[in-house]
């Protein structure tokens, strides 16, 4: 899945399933997600890392549970790439 998909479907799960009264049109990809930006909570932020698990069918690690990992859109993008990439081969390499 491109980049550019994840990225709005983020945006489509931001702005459409979580209860933050976001308008998509608000969300740039470089937009922080906390405070000066979109100003997510820590209770909303709980939401969007289940919300995101179940979209894209992933599980953060602990260790990628990190202000950094959802510093924005575009960050929070390649941080689910990368976890798509990394179950495709491990699929491959099983298969």
């Amino acid at each position: 899945m491109s980049q550019q998909v994840v990225i709005n479907r983020l945006k489509d799960l931001i702005a459409q399933d979580l209860d933050a009264n976001i308008d998509r049109e608000e969300i740039d990809d470089d937009v922080p997600l906390f405070e000066e930006g979109l100003g997510l909570d820590s209770v909303v932020l709980v939401e969007l890392i289940s919300l995101v698990e179940k979209e894209f069918k992933i599980k953060f690690a602990d260790e990628e549970l990190n202000p950094e990992s959802f510093s924005t859109v575009k960050v929070l993008a390649d941080v689910i790439s990368s976890k798509q990439n990394d179950v495709s081969i491990n699929t491959t390499y099983l298969s």
